[in-house]
């Protein structure tokens, strides 16, 4: 390999990438805003969350079960706070 073509192939990785076309950024902001109208309220997961932490001492399966209540328990610290207090006393119970 000479120098010449070593520079060629370098000078080609620097190219300027390809702009997204509108077709495809669109696609990509219907997905982003699919996902946040998937997202559970503070609201509904109270709703839920007995039966969410009841599974989860039985069969350690409710993560699998309702994915939403975990993401929500994982970014919220108000709810985490609420389930867990409630697992304990369910934990403490079952004893």
């Amino acid at each position: 390999m000479n120098i010449k073509s070593l520079f060629q192939r370098i000078q080609n990785n620097f190219k300027p990438q390809e702009e997204l076309q509108d077709e495809v950024v669109l696609k990509f902001l219907n997905v982003l805003e699919n996902a946040r109208a998937e997202e559970m309220s503070c609201s509904d997961l109270y709703i839920r969350l007995d039966e969410f932490v009841e599974r989860e001492v039985r069969s350690k399966d409710a993560e699998k079960i309702a994915p939403l209540i975990r993401e929500h328990l994982d970014m919220c610290p108000d709810c985490c706070e609420e389930y867990e207090a409630l697992l304990a006393v369910i934990e403490h119970t079952s004893e």
